[in-house]
């Protein structure tokens, strides 16, 4: 594998907008009849003439076409169940089709990342102006005020600052190491931590599991409703086929999903209630498990939900910012306060030296 190989993967698994582009496009081009084989060189020959950096993966694609179908040769390359979709509407003659949804689904997908990324501005801006600010008076405000006033005589108020500015001085470096190990369970923990407390903590709100569950709902629901349109998958092989390219944690929902499955075969529905799904999102599924075409009825709910989604998640976004200025202006309030007490303190002191 070369850099450029290496590069292009990257970008492609990166920015969800390049999928999404080349699935739609390459969407119509079947529908207009287009070989996926041709289409690919087509593609590589044009990248490589305007120099765009796709060419070493469609020429990667085209290499793993000699023994396999575009499906599989996209394993490793694009999510791994974009992959599960592709394969199996590949078996079946709708690859078109499947690529016309997953584009919905990434433009979708899309719109929740940069709505939940928009929610995190103003509190992480907040954050940080706070601790720039304790930095500042650890290492620039505290040393004037101590060559006017002796630490013993400070207000409660500008000591409690004094402590905990140097204290965030002192151990910032373990407090920062502490931070990035943090950030880096939870990041491993979203996909790979599993069982019943787990679900349990998915359905807490805020919290950054709930919001990963979200996101695999929707895009589980998507994936389950287009295999369950193919001919060659029941409710049983569908759920089968998602395990295996499933993440620890959905494996689980998978498993108790079959399971339960097993025991009420008549009630397909009720065997997906594990805590994947928000219990309003439950009933709705269940509700539409009683018409003629729970599939295709399965496949709307996504696409709904996902819209509602980017509600809750702008709603989150406007809390958020209302939330970081409320802290900001209860820090500054107890700031003004502390300089108030101090100048008052200072007054006091200078006239007891006169």
């Amino acid at each position: 594998m070369n850099l450029a190989f290496k590069l292009s993967r990257f970008l492609f698994n990166t920015f969800d907008s390049s999928r999404q582009e080349f699935y739609e496009d390459f969407a119509s081009a079947l529908r207009d009849g287009a070989a996926t084989s041709e289409r690919l060189r087509k593609m590589a020959a044009r990248s490589r003439r305007r120099k765009t950096g796709w060419a070493p993966l469609y020429e990667h694609w085209l290499r793993k076409m000699r023994r396999m179908s575009f499906g599989h040769a996209l394993q490793h390359t694009v999510p791994a169940y974009e992959v599960m979709v592709l394969t199996a509407a590949e078996e079946d003659g709708r690859l078109d089709e499947a690529m016309v949804y997953l584009g919905r689904a990434i433009r979708l997908m899309g719109k929740i990342k940069a709505t939940y990324f928009m929610s995190l501005i103003s509190p992480g801006m907040a954050f940080v102006s706070i601790l720039g600010f304790f930095v500042a008076y650890a290492l620039v405000i505290a040393p004037q005020n101590l060559q006017s006033l002796p630490l013993e005589r400070w207000p409660i108020i500008s000591r409690q600052l004094y402590e905990l500015s140097n204290a965030i001085v002192r151990h910032g470096l373990l407090s920062g190491l502490g931070f990035v190990l943090t950030a880096w369970l939870v990041i491993w923990s979203r996909p790979n931590w599993r069982g019943r407390f787990r679900a349990k903590i998915d359905h807490v709100p805020l919290l950054p599991w709930s919001s990963y569950r979200e996101n695999e709902a929707n895009n589980f629901l998507v994936s389950l409703a287009i295999l369950l349109q193919s001919n060659n998958h029941g409710m049983k092989e569908a759920l089968e086929r998602m395990r295996q390219f499933a993440s620890p944690w959905l494996g689980w929902h998978i498993t108790v999903m079959l399971k339960r499955l097993a025991l009420t075969p008549d009630s397909p529905a009720r065997a997906l209630d594990t805590g994947l799904f928000s219990y309003r999102v439950m009933d709705r599924i269940e509700d539409y498990s009683e018409r003629t075409n729970f599939f295709k009825a399965l496949r709307m709910i996504a696409f709904d939900h996902g819209d509602k989604a980017v509600e809750a998640a702008e709603r989150r976004a406007i809390f958020g910012g209302f939330l970081a200025m409320g802290i900001v202006a209860m820090v500054l309030g107890v700031i003004v306060l502390g300089s108030f007490e101090f100048n008052d303190a200072m007054e006091t002191y200078v006239q007891s030296i006169r």
